[in-house]
């Protein structure tokens, strides 16, 4: 077994938060060869301290033990030390950038550590850091010491007659199934549960809950790591410790002991550590309450019932966000579809949701409250519709539709292997934006012509640690492997308050405005760039690399960035590429577009990001269903920008690419190619069906009527004159 999936298993088995770490101890030292490891911890004062060890070391050898971890940490990069007669080796532990602590281990001086070990070590930091994270949040909920009372009265039952609720539609597709909740819980199951069985029936309630609950984390965690690797496996940590926490059980069997029924003491329970939890300043334990709200949905669907409806594989899940993690889940599982309350149509679980081909409405107010386990469901994301209790009529209806639907997508197949033309002979690439395996996949099923856009959050979002070298290079030679002609267009790490979890870890901005994010933040931070390059150059092999710099907003930036990867490649000389890489920069902001034509002197292509652009230009924030609009993306101030860039970039003689989700879309995309625009970037899925459609238009004599489109004032007109046009 190797040590992620040790890691795995002692996270299943732990009895306590201070068990896991010493049990993780003793596997590091076990894999490491070495007699002792030491997990030293930040106290407030920011001084690593030890907290955890396994053996009977760093009693004569603490003090250097305690220096070495500094030095890792200065130096976010493990190091060497001899004290003693013991030579030791240093790890940072990192939390997203942020020092949580080191690992070091140590044995005799006659077996110095070698370079392999030392890079095998920081791999293993990157990974205990969310068992070190699970750590605070246990040790959080075991400082809650306020009396467990019962739960006020829930809402009554909703009723059965079908009904239509609107939200914003996030991923399309039509899936019909039972429904089941992920990350929050019907309450009204609750009103159900008042009346206790009996203090010892009500013990044996959460206890058989919280062992099936155990049980369904760690198949689920054997899926993922099976599927997507360890690491991945790993995010569900918290959840599996929190689920052995005795001082969560204890508090419940307080409850319980009051004459609470299991499922009352668990809520009332959840809630005050949560109320507790929303007070803490750190940031990163206010992030970890949708953890507890899920498990707490998990326990409470065993006792009350809620585990009998029909296997996951029929489900379409209700849920407060679409998180990347939860999608993780989902995708393992094989549900059909999703709806939630919150979240905006470009979130990173909504774009995962998307290329993973699963059926996404967002947006939908008090979709909990109104749902109910097991009820039939139909989710429209299409349209943005969730059905609740559907009548046959509308059954009908919608089996329709996904009938001819999957006519369609026979036909779309037909031109998998044609190149990208217009009716009338407008040729341009049509390319795929990925961020997952899958992604990869997909875009080589689908024949597209390269990666345009390969979204590097990923790996960064589904776990606490930063991920090393090894592990970038392993993921992104997927890519180069899959389209070795090329393009693969590896966008630098997009670090921002919707992209990256948890807020303050490296002090993102929250809000999208405030404007410290992306190249921003690894300007502060430029040991991750150095290593995500490095790791870019390693995975392109002979293949030609290209690198789309994000949020350019200056000349002065730009060049900083370029300057950086370059100072990163020499300092790696096995990672110089030849030729040199291609540059392209991100228009995503107003101030990109202004200089769009200085910009085009510098680098090799243009890349409009439309999903940013449209958001910073017209001021609304992409995770807020409110402000949520279809006509966002014909706005005239957006269309014109596009424009502009266009003809900067050709002036410069360089391509253009769309990367945005508009381009995706049938009519804007007519509009793009009629505007100039070179490329389509877009989520896999849609390359078959937007080759045929574009290859059943004229192009030509739309671009002669754009001029004037384009004057038009408002995004209703120009979406009707665009859709005159593809349609005549």
């Amino acid at each position: 077994m190797d040590i992620e999936d040790r890691l795995i298993r002692i996270i299943a088995d732990a009895s306590s938060a201070s068990s896991a770490l010493d049990a993780a101890a003793a596997a590091i030292a076990e894999d490491e060869q070495s007699e002792s490891c030491g997990i030293f911890l930040m106290t407030p004062e920011g001084r690593p301290v030890l907290w955890s060890r396994s053996g009977a070391g760093f009693d004569p050898t603490r003090a250097a033990a305690e220096a070495a971890a500094v030095d890792a940490l200065a130096r976010v990069a493990p190091v060497r030390a001899q004290a003693g007669g013991r030579t030791l080796l240093a790890a940072p532990l990192l939390s997203h950038a942020r020092p949580i602590g080191a690992l070091v281990v140590e044995r005799p001086i006659d077996r110095p550590y070698a370079a392999a070990e030392m890079r095998r070590l920081s791999r293993i930091a990157s990974h205990i850091v969310g068992i070190i994270e699970s750590v605070r949040l246990i040790e959080l909920i075991e400082r809650v010491s306020e009396p467990v009372s019962t739960l006020a009265e829930p809402p009554p039952p909703a009723d059965q007659r079908e009904r239509v609720l609107h939200g914003v539609a996030a991923a399309p597709g039509i899936a019909i199934g039972r429904c089941v909740f992920r990350q929050l819980f019907p309450r009204n199951l609750l009103r159900l549960d008042s009346t206790s069985r009996g203090a010892e029936v009500e013990r044996e309630r959460i206890r058989d809950a919280l062992q099936k609950t155990r049980n369904d984390l760690e198949r689920l965690q054997a899926a993922i790591a099976g599927e997507l690797g360890e690491e991945q496996a790993l995010v569900f940590g918290a959840h599996l410790m929190f689920a052995s926490d005795p001082s969560l059980r204890e508090r419940v069997e307080q409850a319980i002991a009051g004459g609470a029924t299991a499922s009352l003491a668990l809520d009332r329970a959840v809630d005050e550590i949560v109320r507790r939890m929303r007070l803490v300043g750190d940031p990163y334990i206010r992030e970890r309450i949708e953890d507890l709200e899920d498990l707490r949905s998990r326990i409470l669907g065993h006792m009350l019932g809620a585990e009998h409806a029909p296997a996951p594989s029929t489900q379409l899940v209700v849920t407060s966000r679409v998180t990347p993690s939860l999608v993780v889940e989902l995708h393992a599982h094989g549900a059909l579809g999703i709806a939630s309350e919150l979240g905006g149509t470009t979130s990173h679980g909504v774009l995962l949701a998307r290329a993973l081909g699963l059926p996404a409405v967002i947006g939908v107010k008090d979709l909990a409250a109104q749902a109910q386990v097991g009820q039939s469901l139909v989710i429209d994301g299409d349209q943005g519709i969730v059905v609740l209790a559907p009548s046959a009529r509308t059954l009908e209806d919608y089996r329709a539709r996904t009938e001819a639907r999957e006519r369609a997508r026979t036909e779309f197949v037909a031109y998998r292997d044609r190149a990208p033309v217009s009716a009338d002979g407008v040729g341009f690439a049509l390319q795929a934006n990925v961020a997952f395996g899958v992604d990869i996949e997909i875009a080589v099923e689908n024949n597209a012509q390269g990666i345009g856009l390969y979204r590097t959050e990923f790996p960064f979002l589904v776990r606490d640690g930063i991920p090393t070298v090894d592990e970038q290079v392993r993921i992104y030679a997927k890519a180069f492997a899959a389209f070795p002609a090329g393009p693969v267009v590896l966008r630098i790490l997009d670090l921002a308050e919707d992209k990256l979890v948890p807020a303050g870890s490296l002090e993102v901005g929250r809000s999208a405005f405030q404007g410290y994010r992306s190249i921003r933040v690894l300007f502060d931070y430029p040991h991750i760039l150095r290593d995500q390059v490095q790791a870019f150059a390693i995975a392109a092999g002979a293949c030609r690399l290209s690198i789309l710099i994000p949020m350019v907003t200056s000349i002065e930036e730009l060049r900083r960035v370029k300057q950086l990867v370059a100072s990163a490649l020499l300092q790696h000389p096995a990672t110089i590429p030849c030729p040199p890489p291609r540059f392209g920069a991100m228009i995503e902001v107003p101030a990109a577009v202004e200089i769009a034509a200085d910009l085009a002197r510098e680098v090799d292509f243009l890349s409009i990001g439309t999903n940013d652009l449209t958001q910073y230009a017209l001021v609304i924030d992409r995770e807020d269903p409110r402000l949520a609009s279809p006509l966002d993306a014909y706005h005239p101030a957006i269309l014109r920008m596009i424009s502009r860039v266009v003809a900067a970039g050709h002036a410069a003689g360089k391509e253009v690419a769309v990367c945005g989700e508009v381009a995706a879309r049938f009519e804007l995309a007519v509009a793009l190619l009629a505007i100039g625009v070179d490329t389509l970037s877009v989520t896999p899925r849609a390359i078959p069906e937007l080759k045929q459609r574009l290859a059943q238009v004229a192009v030509r004599p739309l671009a002669q009527a754009m001029e004037r489109i384009l004057q038009l004032s408002t995004a209703s007109e120009l979406e009707q004159a665009l859709r005159s046009h593809v349609e005549a």
